[in-house]
């Protein structure tokens, strides 16, 4: 009888241990699931994005400003780096300093390192301040 009582501890363990396996089954795949979106997310964090864009430089010929004023500008950015669709969004109210500073940011450029490039839209401000002695 002990023989027996032995065989059916044992049946008894083997059902619990079996169970934390199955268990620990079900887990470990919703455990992967959560630490490859993390994965993800790191690989894209290695991205890196630089645009040089010029300064914009209000003509001599131009009238000379009596106040500071300022250009709002937009671009589509492509994925090779160039901008695109230049277009002023907030004008500044003088057509010299607008003109100028569409100038400066369609000679803008960028560069993405990474996985993926990707198009995107770049608004910049373009200051323009009175001459100093004018």
């Amino acid at each position: 009888m002990s023989a027996g009582a032995t065989l059916a501890g044992n049946s008894t363990e083997e059902r619990y241990s079996t169970m934390a396996l199955r268990s620990t089954f079900l887990i470990l795949p919703a455990v992967a699931v959560l630490f490859s979106g993390c994965a993800m997310l790191s690989s894209s964090q290695e991205s890196k994005l630089t645009c040089h864009i010029p300064r914009a430089v209000y003509p001599d010929n131009a009238k000379p400003l009596t106040r500071r004023v300022t250009v709002l500008v937009r671009a589509l950015m492509t994925t090779s780096g160039e901008a695109q669709n230049v277009t002023v969004t907030t004008s500044s109210r003088n057509a010299a300093a607008d003109r100028a500073a569409v100038d400066a940011m369609t000679h803008a450029t960028c560069a993405q390192t990474g996985a993926t490039a990707n198009p995107f839209l770049l608004t910049q401000p373009f200051v323009f301040e009175p001459r100093r002695g004018e």
